[in-house]
């Protein structure tokens, strides 16, 4: 039973490779017939490019409409002053015990 198991496993690993390297055999043996196909692949590829670039655009805006780094600035410096805080109060417990 696990054999039969482990020939589907193999066959079902096979059997895509097998088909992905006769694909590129057979475009290899094929030359390029259609240029426009490469320069709609190429408009295809600005597109896609334009998009992303709007995207990421439209993050930074938003990043900077929410205000984001003035929050974060704010959260260190309370962060920071929290610790000196406790790094203050140690200290003074310390002095105390060596008194």
């Amino acid at each position: 039973m696990q054999s039969l198991r482990r020939i589907g496993l193999v066959a079902g690993l096979i059997l895509p490779l097998w088909a992905a390297s006769a694909a590129l055999v057979f475009a290899d043996e094929e030359p390029p017939s259609n240029p426009s196909v490469f320069e709609r692949i190429g408009n295809t590829a600005k597109k896609v490019g334009k998009k992303i670039e709007q995207g990421v655009s439209k993050a930074a805006r938003k990043i900077e409409e929410k205000k984001v780094g003035e929050k974060i600035e704010r959260k260190l410096n309370k962060a920071v002053t929290k610790t000196k805080e406790g790094f203050k109060k140690a200290g003074d417990k310390i002095d105390k015990k060596l008194e």
